[in-house]
């Protein structure tokens, strides 16, 4: 899909490749689907992934957990991880679980059938501040882990339920995830609470909302959103500045609950993180949001790593993959 409306500029080499002179044998063509962070939802290309920032929420220090403990999920578009859970009485949730949601989130439905009164809220995405509502569940449980009035944002899920195919209740975000160590098998399909020893690792932060690394692309470094919500490299305009790469003529736009989101397309050619190469890269490229992009680059999808296993150390702050 065309859009004239979103431009680039002019890339450093000065040329245009398509993905094929790479490697890449075809654009990627899924819908373009936003588990919240925003809804970019029901474009023609690209996952992209928006973040939410709603306020200061701290990632609390992990607590000990029992090491035997695993969680079964159902893998949705190779990436998307839904699990079973109980939110307030509620037993058998299907819960998105998703490092580059915070806060977490329930369905209107679900707020609506526990009879939760919330309060306005606001939440800021790529092109403009909206309202949202923040309600308190009585209580949560994923897995091992348990939370008594928590707090969670409101959101209408029902266009990410059709796109999946499956009913999501919840999108559970890094203020819970982030209270432990984890590791996700995707062969497997399931996750375990605790960290665990892979071939790769490299040093993260746990902000107070969001996970953050660096990828290095040619001579520069590039702050990252981690995102297992996501299974791209986006970037925000912003960062291009210092970057060697070729652009691609594919752009687009998708929708979220703000409005339009325009986006284009480079390719990486070269780029490292935690010293495996893994370009040439693909990115989506989005215009920069100001109050964002002081501090983030853009967003890490899983993609970029390939992982058939994850592994989050909050103790240590070390993600760890296998590919």
């Amino acid at each position: 899909m065309q859009n004239a409306a979103f431009t680039l500029g002019k890339a450093n080499h000065g040329r245009a490749k398509h993905f094929s002179s790479y490697g890449f044998t075809q654009p990627h063509h899924e819908r373009l689907l936003r588990v919240l962070k925003w809804v970019l939802a029901a474009a023609l290309q690209y996952q992209m992934s928006v973040p939410a920032f709603a306020g200061d929420l701290t990632v609390p220090p992990p607590p000990r957990q029992n090491r035997n403990t695993e969680l079964q999920f159902a893998l949705y578009r190779g990436y998307l991880i839904v699990a079973d859970g109980r939110l307030g009485s509620l037993e058998h949730a299907n819960l998105l679980l998703d490092t580059g949601t915070s806060p977490s989130m329930i369905d209107k439905s679900i707020s609506e059938r526990l009879g939760l009164k919330g309060a306005p809220r606001p939440v800021s995405l790529f092109n403009t501040d909206v309202r949202s509502e923040s309600v308190v569940l009585p209580d949560f449980q994923l897995g091992p882990l348990e939370r008594h009035d928590f707090p969670v944002m409101v959101a209408d899920f029902s266009k990410i339920s059709s796109d999946l195919g499956t009913r999501v209740d919840g999108v559970i975000g890094l203020d819970v995830l982030g209270a432990t160590s984890f590791t996700i098998d995707y062969k497997k399909r399931r996750i375990a609470f605790h960290a665990s020893r892979q071939r790769h690792s490299v040093a993260f932060n746990a902000g107070p909302q969001f996970v953050t690394v660096d990828l290095k692309a040619g001579g520069h470094l590039l702050h990252l959103l981690l995102d297992t919500g996501t299974p791209h490299l986006v970037l925000f305009q912003d960062a291009l500045r210092h970057l060697d790469y070729d652009w691609s003529a594919t752009t687009g736009s998708g929708q979220n609950i703000s409005g339009n989101v325009n986006y284009g397309t480079i390719i990486l050619p070269e780029a490292q993180f935690g010293g495996e190469n893994v370009g040439p890269q693909r990115a989506s490229v989005v215009a920069t949001q100001q109050n964002i992009a002081r501090d983030y680059d853009g967003l890490l999808g899983i993609s970029v790593l390939r992982p058939t296993r994850l592994s989050f150390d909050f103790e240590n702050r070390v993600l760890g993959w296998s590919n």
